[in-house]
């Protein structure tokens, strides 16, 4: 009920509640340190004395921190806040020395004592410095509660327009991912249906598949590892009834993939480039290697791929991977999510390896 950083938008009763106590607090605290300070005025006395200046604390105080607060340190104007306020409490001490003298000692069952001692004290005396410095303390402490809230406002909305900001910039890397697929794997189903390949129909039922989880399965940041890797299978089967048995490609997930949850739609841009690049005009020569390792800890991904000959058949021919927006849609949609804390590794030698490593979060 009394966390600092519990902050309300509208005056509710459990907020009213928290002032009224709050400021209860203060005036019994007061009574009581007076009542030992001083050996005139028992308690009751004093409670009602401090029943009396608490609506000069509560006036200025409320001033403070619901008008001038908001407008100087929005504009981050400290000193003339300080300023103000000090200006302010000096003001009130001034009140509260006016209602010593010429209230308190009438109105309320004062000792005679205490009576005394308010009437024949001059008006400016010590203890009106004394009184100035005492609201400045009450008015601070509930200024810098305020201020600590604001902090935490300002923090959170900052937070929801970042993380926002993220949803709308992975949303929106992903939708370019989804027409990137789609438009390579209808150049592959217009080449077969030229053809008039009976494998067509087969390759429309698995692009349904992936379709359907691009759509509807994959909306959230992160999905569980064994529904990604039943989308990639489904990739790779359409890719198999492309090329055939002619293209050796060999497909392994090596541990248990239950509760573990990786970005969606990451390892089936790998696995694209693989199959976009790497085979060349001899099938036979060309393979592709996909390995998933799911550690406790760590997801490990690896791709590798021979590399097309050129023309002359002698050197292996530049396999492009930087051009598109596929490889680097992932290093956009990785960074956006992990920062730094990633493994992406591309090496192109004799072959064309990618390594993709994460810690589960």
């Amino acid at each position: 009920m009394f966390l600092l950083s519990k902050v309300y938008e509208r005056w509710t009763w459990e907020r009213i509640s928290r002032h009224i106590l709050y400021w209860c607090s203060w005036w019994g605290f007061y009574a009581l340190v007076n009542t030992n300070s001083y050996s005139n005025g028992s308690y009751v006395d004093w409670l009602l004395v401090e029943l009396f200046v608490l609506p000069v604390k509560l006036t200025i105080t409320y001033f403070v921190i619901y008008y001038l607060l908001p407008r100087f340190s929005e504009k981050r104007r400290y000193f003339l806040l300080l300023f103000l306020t000090l200006v302010l409490c000096f003001l009130g001490s001034m009140v509260l020395r006016t209602m010593e003298i010429c209230s308190l000692q009438s109105w309320l069952l004062l000792s005679h004592e205490l009576s005394c001692a308010w009437g024949k004290a001059p008006f400016f005396v010590f203890k009106m410095v004394y009184k100035a410095l005492d609201l400045l303390f009450v008015v601070s402490l509930v200024a810098i509660i305020k201020f600590i809230q604001q902090q935490i406002v300002y923090e959170r909305k900052t937070k929801n327009l970042l993380t926002q900001k993220l949803e709308t910039e992975l949303q929106f890397l992903k939708h370019q991912l989804q027409p990137h697929f789609l438009f390579n794997t209808l150049n592959n189903l217009y080449g077969l249906i030229l053809t008039k390949s009976e494998k067509a129909g087969d390759m429309v039922v698995k692009l349904s598949e992936i379709m359907s989880y691009m759509l509807y399965e994959s909306n959230e940041t992160l999905v569980p590892v064994e529904n990604e890797l039943a989308n990639l299978k489904n990739y790779i089967a359409l890719e198999k009834i492309r090329y055939g048995d002619e293209l050796q490609i060999d497909y392994e997930v090596l541990g248990e993939t239950k509760d573990k949850k990786i970005p969606p739609l990451v390892l089936i841009s790998f696995v694209e480039n693989a199959f976009k690049h790497g085979p060349s005009s001899n099938l036979e020569i060309s393979w592709i290697k996909i390995s998933a390792e799911v550690h406790a800890q760590r997801f490990l991904f690896v791709v590798e791929n021979s590399l097309p000959l050129s023309e002359s058949g002698k050197e292996k021919k530049s396999s492009q991977v930087n051009s598109g927006i596929g490889l680097n849609n992932v290093r956009k949609r990785l960074d956006l999510i992990y920062g730094e804390d990633y493994g992406l590794q591309i090496v192109q030698e004799e072959t064309f390896l990618i390594k993709f490593s994460i810690n589960y979060q």
